[in-house]
């Protein structure tokens, strides 16, 4: 059973940005002129939502012209249609209705995150009503996409503080019941967007079976219905084969969240800053430098997952390779010392000069995406050495694996480099 997270919420983004139909192929190429230029509206979680997804250069070629958050003013822009993706509160719901009431575009088609609430439905339906704006919204879609795909099979509810809510002390019987229903709301589009049902399993007690209840009660209530979300889409919603969800209590495990990692990925986002697949380390000659590390990038996806000093390794050989490559190309373009060349010789030299030309896009791509994780290894080694890193790496990973301290070590490294963050993420395990 293949999933791929990423490619089915792209392509439902996509969808969404063709006013929710199946794209044209020809659109945009034979038949430009069938092309409809949109304005998209987006609240900041949809925002995250599409940046890992679809590039800004990319929404030209489904026909959005211009982009904004719903929360800036905005002038009117008559005659062109308008895609709303928000998240469904109330906030986002009175914004649509002065947005309609002052007529900033010329259709509102609606898009929500997740379920709207018949309430929050309601409340829209009347201030459209009261605004005499009715007519404004073309359809209103509930996309069920209230998560973010970071990879192909990894994905983020985006709730960070929802660790610290459920253990809260202090926290009422209410505020679980909402927190968790915002999960089972991500967890329910992550599974909509698969079309498929699971088999759920998850550890006794705490906040893991609070989940998986009330995700398996809102599977079941809505595949009563006859069209329901899994049958429509006709695919692994029915099959005999059924992915198995294990929901498990972050408490479970605490020592995977805290420790140092020695691999490339978690160190670019523990020690860099990484955030929905983008990154801005210092430049090479001052000022800062932004990057992608994503699906497109060839040497992130084959390094992603190995040891530091393996990527290091790996990208010093191909800065080699490289070289060599270059190398090659000026011996093949060379000119042959002001001797005579024949015709024979001609015709060889220009074909060579030929593949030379054809040759150089692919150098230039090769030398960007060398240069790009020549910086951040560089960056990232020097704050490996500024914070001795590797030594709190291998301290835990031998705490971890022998079950036991070796105390001299265990205070040195408490009184040594390392911000304080380090220190107590060392000492809680």
């Amino acid at each position: 059973m293949a999933l791929n997270l990423r490619q089915r919420q792209t392509g439902c983004v996509i969808r969404m940005l063709n006013l929710n139909q199946t794209p044209n192929a020809t659109i945009g190429s034979a038949n430009s002129s069938e092309q409809v230029y949109k304005v998209l509206i987006l609240d900041k979680f949809c925002r995250d939502v599409l940046s890992p997804l679809i590039h800004v250069k990319d929404l030209r070629k489904h026909g959005i012209t211009l982009y904004f958050l719903i929360e800036k003013e905005r002038q009117t822009i008559p005659d062109v249609p308008a895609i709303y993706f928000l998240q469904p509160n109330s906030a986002n719901i009175s914004r649509i209705i002065s947005d309609a009431s002052r007529s900033l575009y010329d259709t509102f088609h609606l898009n929500f995150s997740t379920s709207i609430p018949r309430p929050l439905l309601e409340d829209l339906a009347t201030g459209l009503l009261n605004s005499d704006s009715v007519s404004r919204v073309g359809k209103i879609y509930d996309q069920y996409l209230e998560f973010i795909s970071l990879e192909d099979n990894m994905f983020s509810l985006a709730q960070p503080t929802t660790y610290v809510q459920l253990n809260d002390p202090k926290a009422g019987e209410r505020e679980i019941e909402e927190i968790v229903e915002k999960i089972v709301a991500g967890l329910f589009s992550v599974l909509v967007t698969l079309g498929v049902v699971p088999i759920i399993r998850c550890g006794g007690g705490g906040p893991a079976e609070m989940v998986a209840s009330a995700l398996d009660a809102k599977l079941r209530d809505h595949l009563l219905t006859k069209n329901n979300l899994f049958t429509e889409g006709g695919n692994l919603g029915s099959s005999f084969q059924r992915p198995l969800l294990c929901i498990f209590d972050r408490n479970f495990e605490p020592s995977v969240a805290i420790q140092h990692d020695w691999t490339y990925r978690p160190l670019v986002h523990d020690v860099l800053g990484l955030k929905l697949n983008r990154l801005t380390v210092q430049g090479e000659k001052g000022g800062t430098q932004s990057y992608e590390l994503d699906y497109s990038d060839p040497f992130w996806v084959s390094n992603a997952s190995s040891p530091f000093p393996k990527a290091a390794e790996e990208i010093q050989a191909q800065l080699d390779k490289y070289k060599q490559d270059v190398d090659d190309v000026n011996q093949r373009t060379g000119a042959h010392d002001g001797a005579d060349i024949d015709g024979s010789d001609l015709i060889g030299h220009t074909k060579h000069l030929m593949n030379a030309v054809n040759s150089l896009p692919e150098l230039t791509e090769r030398k960007k995406l060398i240069d790009k994780h020549m910086n951040i290894l560089s960056v990232l080694l020097d704050k490996i050495k500024e914070r001795t890193l590797d030594a709190y790496c291998t301290l835990e990973s031998d705490m971890l694996v022998k079950e036991s301290i070796d105390r001299n070590a265990f205070l040195s490294a408490l009184r040594g480099n390392g911000i304080k963050t380090d220190k107590l993420r060392l000492a809680i395990i």
